[in-house]
């Protein structure tokens, strides 16, 4: 899962199979970057299956040749032989929380079952027919007290059966979530904001501007924006500048001054704050990283 080449890993966590101790988990970890880091190179663990959950922000992830863009709340699985990377793109800043489990040999011990029951749950595991779908509600708290236990490195029988019937929930939660396939898209109401956003990134784009142009209060609008995108507002804007303004410096004829004007930001200085925090690198080595040879 998820190792950054940067050594910057403030809020970060990174469980091995010995601090865990428990039968069948490999790993098990998370991060909550403020700012963005380097891309993630490739990643594999070999006959091992995965499980990405981000909590919160957004991220893009290369599995082969499948992109998947994944926002706050969504899961992503991996299985043996996956390969994983950002696609070329930064770790986000966000919350991620990662569990890998042990495919191989299917009937090896997992997670103290029968051997009967490891071999039927792995080869539920290994059926599963969407990678990127939306977690179930209740995942995220699960997740973090999840995270919680593996951290006390617990050694007592009693405790690692405790942590140990909690993954196991934290699994058959994430199989009913598959199940239903709430790979939801944005309500209408929201998608017209969006929309919005999109075409019109050479402007301010304030909050309570953009909560007035559905008809909601700034409150609800941020509560509903959230839940249904899995961002803030105000970040999701940012974020769509960026992105905007990286095609556009990577553009010949382009300045940093001109496109840091052009997506409504005040000051160069601005712009170039809010790009690094977002890419890990300012405009200008943005820019000769791209500019084409």
């Amino acid at each position: 899962m998820p190792r950054p080449p940067s050594a910057r890993n403030t809020g970060r966590i990174d469980l091995s199979a010995r601090d865990i101790n428990l039968p069948g988990v490999l790993e098990m970890g998370s991060y909550h970057y403020k700012t963005a880091q380097r891309e993630l190179r490739e990643v594999a663990h070999a006959g091992c299956f995965g499980i990405c959950h981000l909590m919160r922000g957004v991220q893009t992830y290369r599995v082969g040749a499948e992109i998947c863009h994944l926002r706050g709340g969504d899961q992503l699985l991996t299985f043996p032989g996956d390969v994983l990377d950002t696609a070329g793109t930064p770790e986000e800043k966000g919350h991620l929380f990662w569990l890998v489990l042990r495919m191989q040999p299917l009937d090896a011990p997992l997670l103290f079952l029968e051997q009967e029951a490891a071999l039927e749950l792995r080869t539920i595991l290994l059926a599963l027919p969407h990678r990127h779908f939306t977690a179930h509600p209740d995942a995220t708290d699960l997740a973090a007290t999840i995270l919680n236990i593996a951290q006390s490195r617990p050694t007592q029988m009693q405790e690692r059966l405790a942590a140990a019937q909690l993954v196991m929930r934290y699994l058959f939660q994430m199989l009913e979530a598959v199940g239903k396939d709430e790979a939801n898209r944005p309500s209408s109401r929201i998608q017209r904001c969006l929309d919005h956003i999109a075409a019109h990134l050479d402007e301010p784009l304030a909050v309570p501007d953009l909560a007035a142009l559905i008809g909601l209060s700034e409150s609800r609008f941020k509560n509903r924006f959230r839940n249904e995108v899995g961002a803030p507002p105000g970040d999701y804007v940012l974020r769509s500048k960026i992105k905007s303004a990286g095609t556009a410096l990577a553009q010949p004829k382009s300045t940093v001054t001109a496109v840091a004007h052009a997506h409504g930001f005040s000051s160069s200085q601005y712009f170039a704050t809010v790009f690094r925090r977002f890419t890990g690198i300012t405009p200008t080595a943005y820019r000769e990283k791209h500019l084409p040879h």
